[in-house]
């Protein structure tokens, strides 16, 4: 099922290009995979971002799934919120992520 790195990467373009059109000003970058997926894409959205993200998330999963059906290409996508950032122990700011799995 698997097909090449050009295929797998036109499907990771696809979804950040999506993901930027769902949450306007996000900064969306791509890191290597933490373990088995094939992808990881991280979506920051922007310090000023108030609306919700429930209809946005389903829609990039939604899409994330058709592609896992229709190549078998792992892709995840992790969804920061601005609003959920905490303080860590080194006085840096972090957030809490939600992954579209």
């Amino acid at each position: 099922m698997r097909k090449t790195k050009k295929e797998l990467q036109r499907y990771v373009d696809e979804l950040c290009k999506l993901a930027q059109q769902l949450f306007p000003g996000a900064r969306v970058r791509v890191k290597p995979p933490y373990e088995t997926e094939d992808a990881d894409i991280i979506v920051e959205l922007p310090s000023d971002w108030r609306g919700g993200t429930a209809r946005q998330r389903d829609i990039l999963t939604r899409r994330k799934l058709d592609i896992l059906m229709e190549t078998g290409y792992d892709i995840l996508v992790f969804i920061e919120k601005p609003n959920r950032r905490r303080g860590g122990s080194d006085g840096t700011k972090k957030a809490k992520a939600k992954a579209a799995r």
